[in-house]
């Protein structure tokens, strides 16, 4: 039943914001005033954050608005500068991918306070004034894929295994996908987690290094566990380059993770939808910005789910597919 609600909410947004678009008001008319939105992206650095800012760019081209970007390159100073910036400039709403949930709260409600609505989207700050938060469950994604890994161990390995974690551990996010993984596959007791090791600024030259460490340190290791794109890609880089007998598991899907599960250097993971997301919180943003205007009603939910699925080789075409439709 909570998925289902979950899923009326997103689907409820877009409805909304395709009204908006419909209505006639966004954008620059004859004595209107173009609406200017402000965003701050994590980094621009991973294939995960320039897909959100394309599906973004999206309702931008459709709507006729202004978006403000800012890439803080997983910095908590140059973020809180950008929004003070577009705090001066008085931008009709914020859309904050924030570095730190905490750290960026004070300028966040700075923004509420003098009127402006903020969307949050990934990562969920420690606030309840914001207008909504737009991600995926990130307990869900661990689990999903530990629940994979779980049952790979049970068929094939005896339920004995060896496992390490690479991981943006700064990110809450990726905290609790690593939590979620965590849980699932310690349920068996053969299962040992040997390290859990920060792969900072989760660069994936970073992530190869981290990995290749700790197959250095760990000859035994069975299984390596990358909690994004770069620090699995990371993974299966140094896998590769050190010629190892480990199987490697991780989170996000593109053409290149797509090739590496045919290929069968990456075993599983489970795709978030980028696009999708990206559209939601800008056309979330409109809503709050022209909702009343052109529909009588600015409502958006509180959370706005953006659903995942867990690829493998056994569904890759199936899934493949089925991502490109919600998605687009």
């Amino acid at each position: 039943m909570l998925r289902k609600r979950l899923v009326i909410s997103l689907t409820l947004v877009v409805v909304l914001a395709l009204g908006i678009i419909t209505c006639g008001t966004i954008g620059v008319g004859a004595a209107e005033k173009k609406i200017v939105i402000g965003s701050s992206i994590i980094t621009y650095e991973h294939p995960f954050y320039i897909d959100v800012v394309n599906g973004m760019k999206r309702v931008v081209e459709k709507a006729g608005i202004e978006l403000l970007l800012n890439d803080p390159k997983c910095k908590l100073a140059p973020q809180v500068s950008a929004l003070e910036t577009y705090i001066a400039r008085g931008v009709d709403a914020l859309v904050v991918y924030g570095v730190d949930p905490v750290g960026v709260v004070p300028v966040v409600e700075e923004a509420i306070a003098k009127g402006i609505p903020v969307i949050t989207a990934d990562m969920e700050l420690q606030t309840d004034k914001v207008v909504t938060f737009v991600g995926s469950n990130n307990i869900e994604i661990g689990t999903k894929v530990g629940k994979w890994t779980k049952e790979y161990i049970e068929k094939n390995m005896g339920g004995k295994a060896k496992i390490a974690v690479v991981a943006w551990l700064v990110s809450v996010a990726q905290q609790q996908r690593v939590q979620g993984f965590k849980d699932q596959v310690t349920q068996l007791p053969g299962v040992e987690i040997v390290t859990t090791q920060n792969v900072e600024e989760a660069l994936r030259e970073n992530a190869m290094t981290v990995t290749e460490n700790i197959l250095t340190a760990h000859k035994d290791v069975d299984f390596i566990y990358g909690s994004n794109q770069t620090c699995c890609m990371g993974a299966v880089s140094a896998v590769e380059a050190l010629g190892a007998e480990v199987k490697v598991v991780g989170v996000d899907i593109d053409t290149e993770m797509v090739r590496a599960i045919k290929e069968g250097k990456l075993f599983a993971t489970v795709a978030q939808q980028p696009l999708l997301l990206g559209e939601a919180a800008m056309q979330a943003a409109m809503i709050k910005i022209k909702g009343k205007e052109c529909l009588g009603s600015d409502f958006v939910p509180e959370r706005i789910t953006i659903p995942v699925l867990l690829v493998s080789k056994d569904n890759l075409d199936e899934a493949t597919k089925k991502l490109e439709i919600l998605a687009y």
